[in-house]
């Protein structure tokens, strides 16, 4: 696989600090905004990517402001909308399906639709460590371009935007069966305490990059998998635990 344009240009940018101020200009930057109908400046835009380790070796701002308003935007966007959408439900059941869509999961999901791990910025050993595959830094570049959007394109612009990419990349979003996926170790851990009085327990060994996971129910190994991460490893065990009507 080809390496994003981008990061082409950040290797040259690790060799020689004379490309940094040409970096933020990248076309890579201008082409996204033509992308989505967007009318941000490209310095503004840009700060969305810069991961602090970059802004360490560099001594530039970085996205973290950004992530922090960016995460209140989102929060706003999606409690109007499941109050809309869901005139019947309490108030536990609307925020277990924010929580569903407003999780690391599911942003680095959108954040993968979008490409945004080719536009990110980070540190020498950071890149080459390949930081921008990972869901939290994606999910946190995001949020911070959320907050871009919404500071320059106002409210409604962003939520019309944020909901069309939910519908493009994560289109079962609102259905039950995705609150209930999201859901599903707490309700695995009711049911196993409630019948067996004791916690379902997931032990974990490293294998290379992966996680070989174990769900173990009334101290007995019910099911195994290999996951590229702990957290999904155990919600996936859970689900299909769950889905599979042991308990």
């Amino acid at each position: 696989m080809s390496r994003p344009r981008l990061h082409e240009f950040l290797e040259k940018v690790f060799e020689s600090k004379d490309n940094l101020p040409f970096l933020f200009e990248h076309d890579s930057f201008q082409e996204f905004c033509s992308d989505h109908s967007l009318n941000i400046p490209l310095k503004d835009l840009s700060l969305v990517f810069i991961h602090k380790s970059f802004s360490h070796e560099f001594g530039v701002p970085h996205q973290e402001q950004l992530e922090f308003l960016g995460d209140a935007v989102l929060q706003l966007i999606l409690t109007e909308e499941i109050f809309l959408r869901f005139p019947l439900y309490q108030e536990g059941q609307l925020s277990k399906l924010r929580a569903a869509i407003v999780n690391e999961t599911s942003l680095s999901t959108l954040a993968r639709g979008l490409g945004l791990g080719e536009l990110l910025i980070l540190g020498k050993g950071e890149y080459q460590k390949r930081l921008f595959e990972q869901d939290v830094v994606l999910a946190d570049t995001f949020e911070a371009l959320l907050a871009q959007i919404y500071r320059h394109h106002g409210l409604l612009f962003t939520r019309s935007l944020f909901l069309n990419w939910l519908v493009q990349f994560l289109p079962h979003a609102f259905d039950k069966d995705f609150l209930e996926g999201f859901d599903a170790k707490s309700k695995l851990q009711e049911r196993v305490l409630a019948k067996y009085k004791k916690l379902p327990k997931y032990e974990s060994k490293v294998q290379g990059d992966q996680f070989f996971i174990t769900l173990v129910v009334n101290d007995e190994a019910v099911l195994t998998g290999l996951f590229s991460s702990k957290k999904k490893g155990e919600k996936e065990l859970a689900h299909q635990f769950l889905s599979q009507g042991h308990i």
